[in-house]
């Protein structure tokens, strides 16, 4: 008797090309042109028009890539990001060589093993607040590496874990209350102030993360009750000894251990600092802005630190990069490892990413494929003709779908924002909806599509780093994620009478 087949998810990587293959493909069938810019790159509305056509062929497909690695004059680099990737995992592999971070999550793990509602809460709320403050979505892996080991110890899955993470970061995302890389750049782009519409966005915050927060507990009480339900169930065993070791005769942090957990907690502190927009939320608040030139004009510390520093605020992958190489080698100093071990340990951990990293710039070649083959503007000019007359709300709805069409090609805030807001916002005043209106609606696409796009580096990274495939996903969080999009749906139709 001949065995039956069963279905296989293909590998992301394979997923990510296929999609690069289509979107070469279209450039083939979608007519070229471009919009005229101004002086200070905003796209000047009815300057649409045809430009030479540039098929997108197989080297095309090869290099984009790489291009979406290195960067040319049209799409910036994602070396930054995949540098990012790979040296958390040098800082991650660091803690746990010293043991301190498992120690610190058994013990919160035995404080919430009969409480674990107040504990997905929280950290989902958590997650939120780094979305909708600093957009977090490509350091998405880094949380998910940190709360695992409680998720499992607690016998949950490793799509609770995922739930919390991509959820809870992209739904603060699609609120984005003070977020400078979406809501923040879209309203600059509008010619509004961030804001505007801000206590719209807020609430939005409170009801989404509630939502998300409730979602999740519903699915690990489900997966408590019976684990055999959960996708992953088949390698339980396997996910327990990857992701949960411990060390079981040690329940308390020695002095260097404590030290150790210190760094780890100043870590992030200074990561959230430093990625707050302090004087785009209140043009007042300049202590980092004047602590810095101090700091970069005094003889002393200018000439031990540099006269390079940039202030809390202002900071981004670079400083980030720079930050987890300090506290890296620092935690192995304190440790009394020697520099051998050291480097030892810190290229074993980017090393456990690299293939994680490489997903990066594969998703952003299909950026450069679109930008390339110039269709992008074709796409927007041809929105833009069939919207514009739309009744309100029925023009929300259709940009809303616009847009995570959009945003499945283009999941990058910035870029999205730098493509569309500057066409999408004078539009919408045709149909009486105003440019923050515009803006929420550009976060809510952003905040659906990275649930489940093969295109969302967040879903691929964070999916890989725990063998979770995209199929899995998909089947584990479909009803959460159409429960979440009928909330959007909601809040936007009463947006129309609010903002």
């Amino acid at each position: 008797m001949k065995k039956k087949r069963k279905f296989k998810a293909p590998n992301t990587y394979v997923i990510i090309f296929y999609v690069l293959v289509l979107v070469a493909i279209l450039t083939w069938i979608i007519p070229s042109g471009s919009y005229s810019y101004d002086k200070a790159g905003k796209v000047i509305a009815n300057s649409y028009h045809s430009v030479a056509t540039n098929r997108q062929g197989f080297w095309d497909i090869v290099m984009a890539p790489i291009i979406g690695m290195v960067g040319n004059e049209k799409v910036s680099g994602a070396i930054t990001i995949s540098l990012n990737v790979m040296l958390f995992g040098s800082f991650l592999e660091m803690m746990d060589a010293t043991g301190a971070i498992n120690i610190a999550l058994k013990n919160v793990a035995k404080k919430y093993q009969k409480n674990y509602y107040v504990l997905i809460t929280v950290l989902t709320f958590l997650m939120g607040i780094f979305g909708t403050v600093q957009g977090a979505y490509e350091e998405g892996f880094v949380y998910l590496l940190m709360f695992l080991p409680i998720i499992l110890s607690l016998g949950l899955d490793t799509i609770v874990a995922l739930m919390i993470v991509i959820f809870g970061t992209q739904a603060g995302c699609a609120a984005s209350i003070v977020n400078p890389f979406s809501t923040g750049i879209a309203s600059g782009l509008a010619g509004i102030s961030p804001g505007e519409g801000i206590i719209f966005r807020a609430i939005t915050f409170i009801i989404l993360m509630t939502l998300c927060s409730a979602m999740i507990c519903l699915y690990a009480k489900s997966i408590k009750n019976n684990p055999e339900k959960s996708v992953q169930f088949f390698r339980k065993k396997e996910d327990l000894e990857e992701f949960a070791k411990s060390d079981a005769g040690k329940q308390k942090l020695d002095s260097k251990q404590r030290k150790i957990f210190i760094i780890f907690i100043l870590t992030f502190l200074i990561m959230i600092v430093s990625l707050v927009p302090w004087t785009s939320l209140n043009k007042n608040w300049t202590f980092f802005v004047n602590a810095t030139k101090w700091l970069n004009n005094n003889l002393i510390t200018g000439t031990i630190l540099g006269h390079n520093l940039v202030p809390f605020g202002n900071w981004y992958f670079n400083k980030i990069n720079g930050l987890l190489i300090v506290m890296t080698i620092l935690s192995g100093l304190v440790m009394g490892y020697d520099i051998d071990k050291i480097i030892q340990i810190f290229i074993r951990g980017a090393a456990s990413l690299v293939s994680t990293a490489f997903i990066v710039p594969l998703a952003r070649g299909i950026q450069v494929l679109m930008t390339e083959g110039n269709i992008t503007d074709t796409i927007l000019n041809s929105t833009q003709k069939t919207l514009g007359t739309l009744p309100p709300i029925i023009f929300i709805l259709v940009c809303f779908l616009v847009y995570i069409l959009l945003a499945t090609f283009i999941p990058s805030s910035t870029g999205l924002a730098a493509a569309t807001i500057s066409i999408m916002a004078p539009l919408g005043m045709f149909a009486g909806i105003s440019a923050a209106n515009m803006v929420v609606i550009y976060n809510f696409a952003l905040g659906f599509v990275k649930l489940i796009a093969p295109t969302s580096i967040i879903v691929m990274t964070c999916t890989q780093a725990v063998h979770v495939t995209y199929g899995a996903w998909l089947k584990a969080s479909w009803k959460y994620t159409l429960g979440y999009l009928a909330m959007l749906i909601l809040l936007l139709v009463v947006s129309v009478f609010v903002i």
